[in-house]
């Protein structure tokens, strides 16, 4: 055989191997799952997304007929998680479920070396808890409009309890929104931060719902507004920002699952329509409601991602505002 016409011999095998490694790879895909699945989450049991990534995985165990294993990776805000993830192969046996740690982390911190956008497939938002406005008892306003006026009034006086970058980016779109200027406090943590606004050291948060409800419901601070497009069913009392005055602040923060960037899309399809029946299950709806949370009904991979693009703008934005005021890191 001439080196020429090994040379074809071999690009002709070659040609034929590719639509076999397709054929196999679809198949592979068809299968899913066959085995066991890993379910990785950058935060310590106990909190918020670890119990909507438990209660994730019991489902599709329970759905997809395999193993769905739970694997907490904490660290560096949920960092270290996601970056195991985008370095899984592609081919949904390993999973995340994040929060807004994906869209709030570059525009906060300095060692992000991954681009969620373009190293993760978003599959989809499974659960959602709105941001609440909460001032101490005795703060010198009643309501919604009164508060407004009152911060208004008197430019930096009043200072909000900040624990994390999502209630710090909150107290930054509320106050562009509004022209107001309120002082963040941070804190390292919500229970401490609560601790200090029931003992009124501090004057207000804008807080995660699931954080402050207990509070609340206890009478021990009040809530203002609620940053979601419905009054929450655990407090229908309390108006939305939107029927207060102000329809452009929303701060949510969901919790939803990722797979690598190059996962099939029969595989992402497949994850996808058993997460659909969760999250149309009334006992999902009732396992969330204490946590602050409702699920999220109407979500595809696709909105998802729109989302994702949304808030990392957003965020990018009101990031930059902090940094140039020196609350956070340049």
């Amino acid at each position: 055989m001439t080196p020429s016409t090994r040379h074809h011999v071999l690009a002709a095998g070659a040609c034929l191997l590719l639509p076999l490694a397709a054929v196999q790879a679809h198949a592979q895909a068809a299968a899913f799952p066959d085995r066991a699945s890993r379910v990785v989450v950058g935060f310590a049991a106990g909190g918020p997304t670890d119990n909507v990534a438990r209660l994730v995985a019991k489902h599709l165990n329970e759905d997809l007929k395999q193993p769905f294993v739970v694997d907490n990776k904490a660290g560096a805000a949920g960092n270290i998680a996601t970056a195991e993830v985008i370095k899984a192969p592609p081919d949904g046996y390993t999973s995340l479920v994040a929060s807004v740690n994906i869209t709030i982390n570059p525009a906060v911190m300095e060692d992000v070396r991954f681009d969620a956008r373009t190293e993760l497939k978003p599959v989809r938002s499974v659960a959602i808890a709105p941001t609440v406005l909460v001032v101490r008892n005795d703060f010198p306003a009643r309501n919604y409009a009164e508060f407004v006026e009152q911060v208004r009034k008197e430019p930096g006086r009043f200072n909000s309890a900040a624990p994390g970058a999502s209630p710090l980016l909150a107290t930054e779109l509320f106050g562009q929104l509004t022209g107001t200027r309120i002082t963040p406090v941070p804190y390292k943590g919500a229970a401490p931060a609560m601790v200090d606004l029931i003992a009124g050291h501090v004057d207000l948060s804008f807080a995660t719902l699931g954080s402050v409800l207990p509070h609340i419901k206890a009478g021990k601070v009040r809530a203002l507004a609620v940053a979601s497009s419905a009054r929450d069913p655990e407090l229908p009392g309390v108006p939305t920002f939107a029927e207060s005055g102000l329809p452009n602040f929303s701060f949510d923060a969901w919790v939803g699952l990722f797979v690598p960037a190059r996962t099939p899309g029969e595989v992402i399809a497949r994850i996808n329509a058993s997460l659909d029946t969760l999250v149309k299950s009334k006992a999902y709806a009732s396992q969330l409601a204490p946590m602050g949370m409702t699920p999220v009904v109407q979500g595809t991979p696709a909105s998802f991602s729109a989302l994702i693009d949304q808030e990392t703008a957003l965020y990018a934005r009101l990031g930059q505002s902090l940094k140039d005021k020196s609350l956070v890191p340049k």
